[in-house]
């Protein structure tokens, strides 16, 4: 801005409300409208010489301090850019990163179903080799219980066989026929040596 054509602007406008009040003054006739007419146009040259000064003494400060906040919001609009180019980068970065981790999410999951898949079939196969080793082992006990049990009974039979013989022989063989049987042992025992 041209300060110059400011304060010549400010000062013709000054200038023409002093001579519009100086005209009105003077139409109203009398000693007192004079007065007050003068009174009004040193006033009007009092403020312009005060906004002279002012202008003259503040300029150069205020032109600095404007010219300054001029290249700092500057700045600071250059670095809000940058800021806003990082973020946005970042941005893009973080939704590379999330769809990335939504593909890697799902590779995981597959890989889980799978992984539970092979072992539930490696349970399943377990299960059932136990189950047949099981039966299986359930089988041969039975059957060694099964034998057990017959050796038992054939035992049992066996003694009952021979406990019944030895009571019918005691009952039915007289004293004579044990001594003939006797004999006849001992002399095929007495043989043999």
């Amino acid at each position: 801005m041209d300060w110059k054509k400011i304060f010549c602007n400010f000062l013709g406008i000054i200038g023409f409300l002093g001579l519009s009040t100086a005209v009105h003054a003077s139409s109203g006739g009398g000693e007192e409208s004079i007065w007050n007419s003068w009174l009004l146009t040193w006033k009007v040259i009092n403020t312009i010489v005060l906004i002279g000064l002012l202008v003259y003494f503040v300029k150069k400060p205020l032109v600095t301090f404007f010219s300054d906040r001029k290249e700092q919001i500057l700045k600071d609009l250059a670095e809000a850019v940058e800021q806003r180019e990082e973020a946005l980068r970042l941005l893009a970065d973080y939704k590379e990163k999330i769809a990335g981790m939504e593909e890697e999410l799902e590779r995981m999951r597959v890989e889980l179903r799978k992984s539970a898949e092979g072992d539930s079939e490696k349970i399943m196969a377990n299960a059932e080799r136990m189950s047949s080793a099981m039966v299986e082992s359930a089988k041969i006990t039975a059957e060694q219980e099964v034998r057990k049990a017959r050796e038992t009974l054939k035992k049992e039979s066996v003694d009952l066989a021979v406990q019944m013989a030895e009571t019918m022989i005691r009952e039915k063989i007289s004293e004579q026929d044990r001594k003939s049987i006797v004999e006849d042992y001992l002399v095929k025992v007495g043989g043999m040596k």
